[in-house]
Order: structure tokens, then sequence, then C-alpha cells
């Protein structure tokens, strides 16, 4: 199933007493080669290249038009005394929630004393105001989520302090960034021009009547100017193939300045290329580092890494954070002497002890309860991207995943219990840590209950790290813990003189059946040839779109599957051509008999291909291995052969019974290919 998800073709998973073979078609054993190419790079202290040019004025030249900016990522709406009354952010959705402020009535189940209808006349035209038997208890301004931002008595009150409301922004994130464009094409400041007026005739006595001429300052630009185009940023125009985002996420402006003064315009000779085992260029890269990144992902590596996983999760209460000095050993380390082998190597042997764990994210030790939700307990995983809001700052790749029954139960029980410590201000209680394969991913407050099935996990994912953490949940903890064996990768060159030989087979075959059905159905023939050659373009077409889009590799089974598929449409044209004899021999001439010929042929073959698509479906979802391929083909094809029979067969042979010269034909016509030189009365 694991490998199933990454889109590999027809896997072969062998077990071998205690060793498990995997034979992977499709994947490449990429190498890195060394290119020289001279160019000018913006480079970062890390290595980073941000964007790079052909020569050094041209990079410079994007150097120069690089500038600091400041982003808020904090803004809060204030009163006029500047009390906050809720935060955002970012200054769009600050600007978005203050225009969308309504006046709320809030009701009392109890009329107030001294509440009078007429004292407030908007009041009833409030969104829920008071209904009949209630007055209104406090006036509040709303958002469009629903919560009250703040209330007062009565609603002059409020409205009064709606109208001064203003936005305050309490916290920036920096950036570098491309400033190229403005400084390109500066905003045009408005110059004075004179407004000049033509007589108009007056209607009623025709006389000319003047307008004043007095000269007024105006933006619009005179008679005669265009507009040019924008000219574009310097920076823009470097290579930014493959290239590092610039930097951002400074706290202050003069961290930001440091890291732009820091890039420099380096030279570089050379760059370093993936290269297929089939000599295709993967991807080019100045640094050596993004290029093994790229080879890891592209060739048998990632995929080998993925499956090897044991992708063990689990969710356990925080007991207890112990600092890098404490002496306790965590739990089936080298150091850790309270437990056996035996414990470590048992899935679930320490699921009701408590464990200490390494967490990564703070630099310590945690000491953590018992599991209450295993990987056992997701029901589906997948991978998000959470952009930056009010209760995330900074935009994250994220893990979601959905829990069955018993692990929604188990959740919400152990969420309501930190829930609990976190109201108390008991922490690190209010924890729960999220591990896999005993390493700490993230430990999220719990701030409300947790009753849904629903969660998340965050912990510095980069896309294709939380794709591969949602794939291995998905398809499940391994029970055991794999060691690579060996590695090898079979050249596909072994297999040339065998598809050399396919070939020559296939296209004599072709040849023989063309003839065949030439001699046979004569023009008929011509239109069976065609029609397959559309159902092998196509056919060949979605596997190479399959290929490419999906990583499926055609093997042998699946040249099997479209082989007998080959002869399933060769069947249809044959079932079509044979009713259409029938019906000339009952006394029709051709052109009338093709309606009702490929009326009942159509049902035959309609219930012909049912009965092969019925049996390629129960192959693909009972089988494995190739025996899936084969399926998969077959039914891909079946489907293939109604659409080419109802779309152009069809079509086709009612033209070609329409043409009085193509029926009649000497020799070649449809009447010799459906033997239907009738004499008087019809009759043959």
């Amino acid at each position: 199933n694991r490998v199933d998800a990454f889109g590999v073709g027809e896997p072969d998973i062998v077990l071998s007493g205690t060793n498990i073979q995997v034979q992977v078609p499709g994947l490449t054993k990429s190498a890195i080669e060394t290119r020289p190419k001279i160019q000018y790079c913006l480079t970062g202290a890390a290595g980073q290249v941000y964007a790079c040019g052909a020569a050094e004025k041209t990079a410079n030249s994007g150097l120069d038009v690089l500038d600091v900016k400041g982003t808020p990522n904090r803004v809060c709406i204030e009163d006029n005394s500047g009390a906050k009354l809720k935060c955002y952010g970012s200054q769009s959705e600050a600007d978005t929630a203050k225009a969308g402020l309504t006046v709320v009535a809030r009701t009392s189940p109890t009329p107030s004393p001294g509440a009078s209808a007429s004292a407030s006349p908007t009041a009833t035209a409030s969104p829920g105001g008071a209904g009949p038997g209630t007055a209104p208890s406090a006036y509040c301004l709303t958002d469009a989520a629903g919560d009250q931002i703040v209330c007062k008595p009565t609603q002059t009150e409020v409205q009064a302090l709606q109208k001064n409301l203003k936005t305050n922004v309490e916290g920036t994130d920096y950036c570098v960034v491309d400033n190229g464009l403005a400084l390109a094409n500066p905003t045009p400041s408005p110059s004075p021009s004179a407004v000049v007026t033509t007589p108009t005739p007056s209607p009623a006595n025709g006389k000319a009547k003047h307008a004043s001429s007095t000269p007024s300052p105006s933006a619009t630009p005179s008679a005669g100017a265009t507009a040019s185009a924008p000219k574009p940023s310097p920076f823009a125009s470097l290579d930014r193939t493959h290239a590092d985002p610039l930097p951002c996420g400074f706290s202050s402006k003069t961290e930001a300045k440091a890291a732009l003064d820091a890039i420099p315009v380096t030279k570089e000779t050379s760059e370093y290329c993936v290269v297929s085992t089939q000599q295709q260029t993967l991807g080019c890269y100045v640094s050596r580092a993004p290029a093994l990144n790229k080879q890891r992902l592209t060739s048998q590596g990632h995929l080998l890494d993925i499956i090897g996983k044991t992708a063990r999760l689990e969710e356990r209460p925080v007991l207890e954070l112990l600092p890098p000095t404490d002496p306790t050993p965590i739990t089936c380390s080298k150091g850790d002497p309270s437990l056996n082998k035996e414990d470590c190597d048992t899935p679930g042997a320490l699921d009701k002890v408590p464990v200490v764990y390494a967490d990564p994210t703070q630099g310590a030790k945690v000491k953590l309860g018992p599991v209450v939700v295993d990987g056992s307990n997701i029901k589906k995983a997948s991978a998000v991207f959470n952009p930056a809001s009010q209760s995330n700052p900074s935009p994250e790749w994220a893990v979601s995943f959905t829990m069955d029954g018993p692990g929604t139960t188990a959740f919400a029980k152990a969420s309501t219990l930190a829930n609990q410590y976190h109201v108390a201000g008991q922490s690190p209680l209010d924890q729960i840590a999220i591990a896999v394969d005993r390493s700490i991913i993230s430990s999220p407050q719990v701030v409300s209950p947790i009753t849904n099935g629903q969660g998340e996990i965050t912990g510095n994912f980069t896309q294709q790290s939380a794709s591969d953490l949602a794939t291995v949940l998905n398809a499940g903890a391994l029970p055991v813990e794999l060691t690579r064996k060996a590695t090898q990768t079979v050249s596909p060159t072994l297999g040339k003189e065998s598809l050399r030989e396919g070939i020559i087979a296939g296209i004599v075959g072709l040849s023989l059946l063309f003839l065949y059905l030439l001699f046979y159905y004569r023009l008929l023939g011509v239109v069976a040839w065609l029609g397959m050659l559309i159902w092998a373009t196509l056919a060949l077409a979605l596997v190479s779109l399959a290929g490419s889009g999906l990583g499926y590799a055609l093997t042998l089974a699946g040249v099997a599957g479209l082989v007998i598929s080959l002869g399933v449409t060769a069947d249809s044209y044959i079932v079509f051509f044979e009713r259409l004899k029938d019906e000339v021999r009952n006394g029709k001439s051709p052109r009338a008999a093709v309606q009702p010929a490929f009326k009942r042929a159509f049902k035959t073959i309609v219930a012909a291909d049912l009965v092969t698509g019925i049996a390629a479906v129960v192959l693909y979802l009972t089988a494995i291995s190739s025996v899936r391929g084969f399926a998969l083909t077959l039914l891909v094809s079946t489907i293939l052969d109604l659409f080419v029979v109802y779309f152009f067969k069809r079509p086709t042979v009612f033209l070609i019974a329409r043409s009085p010269k193509l029926v009649a034909l000497r020799g070649f016509g449809l009447e010799s290919g459906v033997a239907a030189q009738a004499t008087d009365g019809g009759k043959e």
C-alpha cells in the first residue's frame, strides 16, 4: 500500500524468509554531473541562490533594486482611548473586519426598567434585536464571525465608538523585496492644464453660449499623450529558475537591511545537473545541495527511504519537561537499562507506560504518559498549507488527519483533561505531544477540547516532508523495523533485444490481420484498420499521460492487456460487419441496412465489453503486482473500444453507405464487402 501511494506501477513484492524483496519498475538511478557555465549570481550566506545573470553588470543591476519593506503581522483595532478590541494577522484583515462591524442588540429575558421602543428608533432594526417580551440589555459591536468586540449600555454610545475606531500596527515582518518595478515606473504627479470649452449652440435661439475658459488644475493627460508600457524590473529579468525566496521574516528593519547588505554578486563557473540513466536532464542548480535534494526526490533513494520508515505515530500527554542535563535516558536508547530490547522492538509494548522522548523542537527531553491514540486510529491524513493568520503568524505546511470512532472518543477525553490544566495555568500538563518513530514532532497546547476527531500535525514541515508523512500515515505503520540489505538497479537496455523482437512480431501480426480484413471485408476492412489505429493512438496516449503524471510504468503484463484489447476491438468491427451482411441478405439495400445493423450490433458489443470490463475490475481489486497492470490496461482499452466504435465506426460506415460510388465500387465497395450483389427481387 505504501508503494502504491507513490503511483508506482506493478511493484513486485516477495517475502523470502526474513527478507522482503521489492522490485519497482520505472525508477532511475540518477547521477549529478558538473557542467561548465559562467554566470553571476546573488547568493546568501548559507548558500542560497536568489537569481543569476549572464553578465556581472546585469546581476548588479538586479541587486541594486532590492530594498527592505515592512509587512504588518499584527494589526489591532483600537478605540479612541487606545484600548485594544481585537487583533489580526495583516492590515487587510483588520481593515476588512473594521468595515464589517455591525451594531447588534444584546437582549435580556425580562424588560429593562424604563426601556422604551421609542428611545432608540433603530433598535428594532438591528440584527438580533429585542423581540416581543424582551428588552436590550446592551448594544455590541459584532464582527462578521459573530464575536462581540465591545458592548455599551446604549446604541448611541456604541455607534459613537464605532465612528472613532482606528487600526494600529503592533508587529511587523521585514523582508527583502524587489523594488525595481516601482523605481523603473514612478507614479506621475498631477500637472495643471487649461480646460478650454467651445461655443455650444443654444437650442432656444441658436446663439452661441460660451462656458468659462478659466484655467483649472487637471490630472488628465494632455491630448496626444500616450501611456507607455511599464518597464520591467532588473531583478525580475534575471534567471530565477530553482531560485530561493528572498530573505524575509525579520523582526526589525536593521536585521533585514543587514541581510540585504550581506548578499554579494558572485561569479559561478559551473552548475550541477541531475541526469537520469536515460541521459535525461532533470534539473540544473548553481550549488550542489539542491542538486542532491533533487536527486533524492527523483531517484529510487527517496522511495526506498519512505518504504523503510516504521512510521509509528503516537499521541501522548506531556507529564514533564526535562532539561538536557537531566540524567534520565531516552526510552529505548543505548543508555536505557530499564527496558529490554524485545519491548522496544514490539509495537504497542510501551503504549501503557510512561516514556521519555527527545523533542528536537525544544532541544530537551520530555516525559510522556501512556498513548492516547496511535496511527491505527487515523482514517485519513493529507498535507495542507496554512497561510498566515492571527493565530498563525507565519505560513507553514502541516499534516491534517481524521480519526476513527475509538480514536475520537479517546482523544476527546484526553484533550478535555489537558484543557482543564490549561485553564488552571498548569503547563506543560496542557500539552499533548505528537511523536513519529519515538521522536516528538510537535507538542501543541490544548486551548479547547477537541471532540470532532480532527487534528493537525505541525513542526517545520516542507511541502515534500508533509506529503511524505501523510503518505506513510495513510498506508499505516509497519509492525517491524526494516534494515536495507542491498539495492540493485537493472538497466532497461537488458531488454532491448526482446523489445526489438516483440516489435517485429507485432508488425507482422498486424500486417496479416490487415490483409485478412481487407480481403474479407474490402472497403470495410480499411474502416476497421483506421478505427484500430485511432484506438491504439488513444490507448498509448493515455499510458504516456499516466506515466508522466501519475508515475505509471508500462510493463509486459500491461502490454499483454493492450494486445488482448486489440483483439476485442477487432471483434467489435467483425460483429457489426456480420450483422450488416445479415440485414442485406434479408433483402435490404446496403444503405437501408446500416441503421438496424448497427443498433443490434452495438447491443452485442456493449454486452461483450461490459463482461470484459467487469472481469478487469474484479482482477484489479483482488489481485496484486503485475496482474493489476494487466487488468488496468484491459479496462481502459475496453472503454476506448466503445468510444471509437460509437464515434468513428458508426458515422464512417453511415457516410460510406450514402455514397453510391463507394457502395458500388467494383470489387472493393460496400456491396462487395457484405456480398450484396443482389438480383431481381432483392435476392442474391
